[in-house]
């Protein structure tokens, strides 16, 4: 009787891998992600305020050094108070790896604040400016690109990080924040974002044999 199970489950097994052959679709596995607690920011305790993004006359987002050392530190200003962030870059940033930027993303405002913690080491915090002041940042880490990847008129985030890329995508899901790790996903060995325009998606499933990919409801598909 169990060996007659045996030979069911490697059946249905090879069934279900060969449909994933066959149709070179895999399902991504996303998990919800949570915000960045903000803490009070006292401003005696800014040294210098490098850059600064002004909203609207309630609303900003600066990068400023401290009295402490030299890294580059985020801040936002709201309804008149102000909060620390995080750090954002490390002292010395070139003016191109670092900023902040409006952007759209999951179909609402945001501000985008960016920058460098070391080599291959990029991150970014995104500012939700219409929501609620505890649920309105999160922060990723890797080269972070707004894609509207399934054409539904709203941008995801795209993010890639390290020498041998590994990408993830974020997504707003029943308005939560999800993240799928494409690479452990669907077990490439290195994933990144090729064409930007053709939302294309190059996958190494073994060196030197590269496939292409992209993404739909939920679901990475062979090109």
């Amino acid at each position: 009787m169990k060996l007659k199970l045996l030979v069911i489950l490697l059946i249905l097994t090879s069934l279900l891998n060969g449909c994933n052959k066959e149709d070179n679709t895999y399902p991504l596995e996303f998990f919800e992600i949570s915000n960045t607690k903000l803490e009070n920011l006292q401003l005696n305790n800014v040294n210098k305020i490098i850059v600064e993004k002004i909203i609207n006359k309630r609303l900003s987002a600066f990068l400023f050094t401290d009295n402490e050392n030299s890294q580059i530190n985020g801040g936002i200003n709201l309804n008149d108070k102000s909060y620390y962030i995080g750090q954002v870059s490390m002292e010395n940033t070139p003016d191109h790896l670092m900023g902040i930027a409006e952007v759209q993303v999951f179909g609402k405002k945001a501000v985008k604040i960016y920058g460098i913690l070391g080599a291959n080491y990029a991150q970014a915090f995104y500012w939700f400016v219409e929501e609620k002041t505890e649920d309105s940042i999160i922060q990723i880490d890797g080269h972070t690109m707004e894609v509207d990847l399934d054409d539904d008129g709203k941008k995801e985030i795209v993010s890639t990080s390290g020498t041998i890329p590994e990408t993830k995508i974020y997504i707003l899901r029943e308005g939560k924040i999800y993240v799928s790790d494409i690479n452990k996903s669907i077990g490439a060995k290195s994933v990144f974002l090729q064409d930007e325009d053709k939302k294309l998606f190059q996958v190494y499933f073994e060196p030197n044999k590269s496939e292409q990919y992209v993404y739909y409801k939920y679901s990475f598909i062979k090109r």
